[in-house]
Protein backbone atom coordinates (compact mmCIF):
# COMPACT_ATOMS: atom_id res chain seq x y z
CA UNK A 1 0.00 0.00 0.00
CA UNK A 2 1.18 3.08 -1.01
CA UNK A 3 2.17 6.21 1.93
CA UNK A 4 -0.36 8.16 0.36
CA UNK A 5 -3.37 6.06 0.49
CA UNK A 6 -2.33 4.89 3.55
CA UNK A 7 -3.00 8.93 4.50
CA UNK A 8 -6.26 8.89 3.05
CA UNK A 9 -7.78 5.66 4.50
CA UNK A 10 -5.69 5.09 7.62
CA UNK A 11 -5.12 1.40 6.48
CA UNK A 12 -3.58 -0.54 4.13
CA UNK A 13 -6.64 -1.82 1.76
CA UNK A 14 -6.93 -2.05 -1.92
CA UNK A 15 -8.03 0.91 -3.29
CA UNK A 16 -10.59 1.50 -5.92
CA UNK A 17 -11.40 4.75 -7.75
CA UNK A 18 -14.65 5.78 -9.84
CA UNK A 19 -14.43 8.61 -11.85
CA UNK A 20 -17.57 10.87 -12.19
CA UNK A 21 -19.11 9.09 -9.50
CA UNK A 22 -22.02 12.11 -9.85
CA UNK A 23 -24.84 10.81 -7.03
CA UNK A 24 -23.21 7.88 -6.12
CA UNK A 25 -25.22 5.09 -7.39
CA UNK A 26 -22.15 2.51 -7.75
CA UNK A 27 -19.86 3.99 -4.75
CA UNK A 28 -22.67 4.44 -2.37
CA UNK A 29 -23.98 0.71 -2.80
CA UNK A 30 -20.45 -0.70 -3.45
CA UNK A 31 -18.87 0.17 0.17
CA UNK A 32 -21.37 -1.46 2.33
CA UNK A 33 -20.84 -4.66 0.75
CA UNK A 34 -17.29 -4.67 0.28
CA UNK A 35 -15.81 -3.17 3.45
CA UNK A 36 -12.28 -4.82 2.41
CA UNK A 37 -11.81 -2.30 -0.14
CA UNK A 38 -11.77 1.62 -0.20
CA UNK A 39 -13.48 3.52 -2.54
CA UNK A 40 -11.93 6.83 -3.94
CA UNK A 41 -14.29 9.12 -6.24
CA UNK A 42 -12.98 11.70 -8.43
CA UNK A 43 -15.89 13.96 -8.97
CA UNK A 44 -15.80 17.23 -11.31
CA UNK A 45 -18.72 18.99 -10.07
CA UNK A 46 -18.15 20.75 -6.39
CA UNK A 47 -22.03 20.57 -5.38
CA UNK A 48 -22.44 16.60 -6.29
CA UNK A 49 -18.82 16.09 -4.31
CA UNK A 50 -20.02 18.09 -1.50
CA UNK A 51 -23.20 15.62 -1.80
CA UNK A 52 -22.17 12.68 -2.10
CA UNK A 53 -19.39 13.36 1.00
CA UNK A 54 -22.16 14.50 2.99
CA UNK A 55 -24.61 11.08 2.26
CA UNK A 56 -20.85 9.14 2.72
CA UNK A 57 -20.66 10.40 6.36
CA UNK A 58 -24.65 10.19 6.92
CA UNK A 59 -24.30 6.19 6.26
CA UNK A 60 -21.37 6.30 8.02
CA UNK A 61 -18.80 5.23 5.29
CA UNK A 62 -15.12 4.81 6.63
CA UNK A 63 -13.92 3.23 3.14
CA UNK A 64 -15.38 5.71 1.18
CA UNK A 65 -13.25 9.47 0.14
CA UNK A 66 -14.78 11.82 -2.56
CA UNK A 67 -12.78 14.52 -3.66
CA UNK A 68 -13.89 16.96 -5.93
CA UNK A 69 -11.51 17.60 -8.93
CA UNK A 70 -10.37 17.23 -12.63
CA UNK A 71 -10.07 13.00 -12.86
CA UNK A 72 -7.30 13.74 -15.25
CA UNK A 73 -4.92 15.65 -13.54
CA UNK A 74 -5.23 13.72 -10.12
CA UNK A 75 -4.69 10.26 -12.10
CA UNK A 76 -1.63 11.86 -14.19
CA UNK A 77 -0.51 13.67 -11.59
CA UNK A 78 -1.27 12.50 -7.82
CA UNK A 79 -2.14 8.97 -7.54
CA UNK A 80 1.04 6.84 -7.02
CA UNK A 81 2.16 4.56 -9.71
CA UNK A 82 1.09 0.96 -9.51
CA UNK A 83 -1.43 1.75 -6.61
CA UNK A 84 -4.85 0.79 -7.37
CA UNK A 85 -6.75 -2.08 -8.29
CA UNK A 86 -9.32 -1.16 -10.27
CA UNK A 87 -11.30 1.96 -11.84
CA UNK A 88 -14.78 2.45 -12.38
CA UNK A 89 -15.88 4.51 -15.59
CA UNK A 90 -19.51 4.81 -15.83
CA UNK A 91 -21.50 7.22 -18.32
CA UNK A 92 -18.62 9.49 -18.89
CA UNK A 93 -19.80 13.14 -20.33
CA UNK A 94 -19.88 12.57 -23.96
CA UNK A 95 -19.51 16.13 -25.13
CA UNK A 96 -21.98 15.99 -27.64
CA UNK A 97 -21.19 18.76 -30.31
CA UNK A 98 -17.87 18.09 -32.05
CA UNK A 99 -16.71 21.33 -30.74
CA UNK A 100 -16.34 19.87 -27.44
CA UNK A 101 -15.29 16.57 -28.48
CA UNK A 102 -11.77 17.53 -27.06
CA UNK A 103 -13.20 17.11 -23.75
CA UNK A 104 -13.93 14.03 -23.61
CA UNK A 105 -12.00 11.81 -21.03
CA UNK A 106 -9.99 9.22 -23.20
CA UNK A 107 -7.19 10.95 -24.49
CA UNK A 108 -4.01 9.29 -24.82
CA UNK A 109 -2.46 10.51 -21.99
CA UNK A 110 -4.94 9.69 -19.31
CA UNK A 111 -5.21 6.43 -21.18
CA UNK A 112 -1.18 5.80 -20.25
CA UNK A 113 -1.97 7.63 -16.80
CA UNK A 114 -4.57 5.01 -16.07
CA UNK A 115 -2.55 1.90 -17.06
CA UNK A 116 0.57 3.28 -15.07
CA UNK A 117 -1.74 3.90 -11.74
CA UNK A 118 -3.14 0.25 -11.67
CA UNK A 119 -1.84 -2.45 -9.92
CA UNK A 120 -0.37 -5.89 -12.38
CA UNK A 121 -3.16 -7.39 -12.72
CA UNK A 122 -5.37 -4.09 -11.58
CA UNK A 123 -8.93 -3.68 -13.80
CA UNK A 124 -10.78 -0.75 -15.72
CA UNK A 125 -14.59 -0.75 -15.56
CA UNK A 126 -16.36 0.96 -18.51
CA UNK A 127 -19.72 1.87 -19.60
CA UNK A 128 -21.18 3.99 -22.12
CA UNK A 129 -24.55 4.68 -24.11
CA UNK A 130 -22.46 6.47 -26.81
CA UNK A 131 -20.96 4.12 -29.31
CA UNK A 132 -18.26 6.25 -30.58
CA UNK A 133 -17.18 7.22 -26.60
CA UNK A 134 -17.12 3.21 -26.68
CA UNK A 135 -15.05 3.01 -29.31
CA UNK A 136 -12.42 6.44 -28.47
CA UNK A 137 -11.92 4.48 -25.08
CA UNK A 138 -11.20 1.05 -26.38
CA UNK A 139 -8.61 2.44 -28.94
CA UNK A 140 -7.04 4.46 -26.20
CA UNK A 141 -6.62 1.80 -23.66
CA UNK A 142 -5.81 -0.85 -26.19
CA UNK A 143 -3.33 1.87 -27.38
CA UNK A 144 -1.18 1.06 -23.81
CA UNK A 145 0.70 -1.94 -24.72
CA UNK A 146 -0.04 -3.28 -21.22
CA UNK A 147 -3.65 -3.48 -21.26
CA UNK A 148 -6.04 -5.46 -22.59
CA UNK A 149 -9.81 -6.80 -22.44
CA UNK A 150 -10.99 -9.52 -20.47
CA UNK A 151 -13.85 -11.00 -22.59
CA UNK A 152 -15.38 -12.66 -19.52
CA UNK A 153 -15.29 -10.04 -16.97
CA UNK A 154 -18.15 -7.94 -16.17
CA UNK A 155 -18.94 -4.61 -14.29
CA UNK A 156 -19.72 -4.46 -10.68
CA UNK A 157 -22.45 -1.89 -11.10
CA UNK A 158 -25.09 -2.89 -8.66
CA UNK A 159 -27.41 -1.60 -11.28
CA UNK A 160 -28.26 1.20 -13.65
CA UNK A 161 -26.98 4.45 -12.86
CA UNK A 162 -29.25 7.66 -13.47
CA UNK A 163 -27.55 8.12 -17.13
CA UNK A 164 -27.70 4.39 -17.81
CA UNK A 165 -31.53 4.73 -17.15
CA UNK A 166 -31.51 7.61 -19.30
CA UNK A 167 -29.65 5.86 -21.98
CA UNK A 168 -32.28 2.87 -21.96
CA UNK A 169 -35.13 5.52 -22.40
CA UNK A 170 -34.22 7.02 -25.57
CA UNK A 171 -33.24 3.75 -26.51
CA UNK A 172 -29.43 3.83 -26.82
CA UNK A 173 -27.77 0.91 -26.44
CA UNK A 174 -25.67 -0.15 -23.52
CA UNK A 175 -21.72 -0.76 -24.48
CA UNK A 176 -19.65 -1.83 -21.79
CA UNK A 177 -15.70 -3.32 -21.24
CA UNK A 178 -13.83 -4.73 -18.58
CA UNK A 179 -9.87 -3.52 -19.23
CA UNK A 180 -6.95 -5.60 -17.28
CA UNK A 181 -3.44 -4.65 -17.17
CA UNK A 182 -0.95 -7.56 -17.81
CA UNK A 183 -2.16 -11.46 -17.99
CA UNK A 184 -5.58 -12.16 -17.13
CA UNK A 185 -6.64 -11.13 -13.66
CA UNK A 186 -6.23 -13.17 -10.44
CA UNK A 187 -7.92 -9.87 -8.95
CA UNK A 188 -11.71 -9.43 -9.15
CA UNK A 189 -13.56 -6.40 -7.49
CA UNK A 190 -15.03 -7.59 -4.34
CA UNK A 191 -17.95 -5.07 -5.06
CA UNK A 192 -20.36 -7.47 -6.33
CA UNK A 193 -23.24 -6.69 -8.15
CA UNK A 194 -26.15 -6.51 -6.14
CA UNK A 195 -29.89 -8.45 -6.61
CA UNK A 196 -32.83 -6.16 -7.53
CA UNK A 197 -34.30 -6.97 -3.85
CA UNK A 198 -31.49 -5.40 -2.43
CA UNK A 199 -31.15 -2.43 -4.62
CA UNK A 200 -32.36 0.95 -3.10
CA UNK A 201 -35.43 2.51 -4.42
Amino acid sequence: MHELWRAVFGNDLPVEVEIGPGTGTFILAAAPRAPQINFFGIEHSHNRAARLALEVAAQGLCNVRALAADATCIVSTIIPAASVAAYHIYFPDPWWKRRHHRRRLFAPAFGLALARTLIPRGRIHFATDVEDVFQLAVRTLLSCVEISIDPAARSPRPYATVFERKGVARGAAIREATFVKGAASLYTSRAAPMTPAESPS
